[in-house]
């Protein structure tokens, strides 16, 4: 049981980060469930406030990249992990999830690929859902890129969360999935989010209240998360945020054993390509000594 916590945690932690400074990614489809009555789409409306929700607009786009190190608790598996994030505007993303006596879970994105690694699966390159999830995820502030990732977004009403009073979206993303999450109506973040998850293990839904906001360089965060996971709680909380940082090696290079996976992957698919090439050039006539 706890090798599939982890499993699936790993890839759903992707979302947390995100969602911490601005946004969710994809919603748990029974609690979206709206009136079939065409609503208004406030995108555009959306964009600019929770742009001006956490940062002043221009100084969130002269940052080039961003490091997270947090703390994530699992009370009913006794676990306590360190994850960091390393992000770059260019769309660059590196996360790690290391647990002691376990190993090290990452994923990121470099270029065109979508990967993993962890000590129980090994190394994968990621498609398909998983990938537009961690893509999303790789946003450094998601909300300048409401536009390019979200076709659409609607009102589904008012709730009071704790003390602070929200109002609730769903938002339909290009790739044809929902979320739904509440914003404050004081200062447009984000308060809970309510989300399915894709992972190797399925869909997981996802609940989150994000709590304890505070500033980094005139930026806000919201420090703490409160995550339930299917049947298990954890909590994140932010350590440090860096900004403009030098990146590291390991958060610019593709791991070796996934660089390997493509590599044969790669040379699986060219094989298979100059086969098929052959199956088609007709065969040598056969000279007249021969029959």
């Amino acid at each position: 049981m706890l090798q599939l916590l982890m499993r699936s945690s790993v890839h759903a932690l992707v979302l947390l980060l995100t969602l911490m400074v601005g946004t969710a990614t994809s919603q748990d489809p029974a609690e979206g469930e709206t009136s079939g009555e065409i609503q208004e789409n406030v995108l555009d409306q959306l964009q600019v406030k929770m742009i001006a929700g956490i940062g002043d607009k221009a100084a969130l786009e002269k940052i080039k990249n961003r490091r997270v190190i947090s703390v994530v608790l699992i009370p009913g598996a006794g676990i306590e992990a360190k994850h960091f994030s390393f992000i770059s505007a260019a769309g660059e993303m590196v996360e790690s999830l290391f647990i002691e006596g376990y190993g090290d879970f990452r994923q990121g994105i470099h270029g065109d690929l979508a990967w993993s690694h962890d000590p129980i699966n090994g190394p994968a390159i990621l498609s398909g859902a998983m990938e537009d999830q961690l893509r999303r995820g790789s946003r450094i502030f998601t909300p300048l890129y409401f536009m390019k990732d979200y076709a659409s977004a609607t009102a589904a009403g008012e709730e009071m969360i704790g003390e602070v009073d929200c109002n609730i979206f769903i938002f339909n993303t290009k790739t044809d999935t929902e979320e739904k999450y509440w914003i404050s109506k004081d200062a447009s973040r984000v308060i809970q989010v309510s989300l399915t998850a894709d992972s190797p293990m399925g869909k997981i839904p996802m609940r989150m209240q994000l709590t304890d906001y505070k500033q980094v360089e005139q930026i806000w965060y919201a420090h703490t998360m409160d995550i339930q996971q299917g049947t298990q709680k954890m909590q994140m909380t932010i350590q440090e945020v860096q900004h403009d940082v030098e990146p590291k090696e390991d958060e610019l290079t593709i791991p070796a054993e996934v660089q390997e996976l493509v590599d044969r992957k790669k040379s699986a698919k060219e094989e298979g390509e100059k086969k098929e090439e052959e199956a088609k050039e007709p065969a040598p006539e056969k000279k007249e000594s021969d029959r």
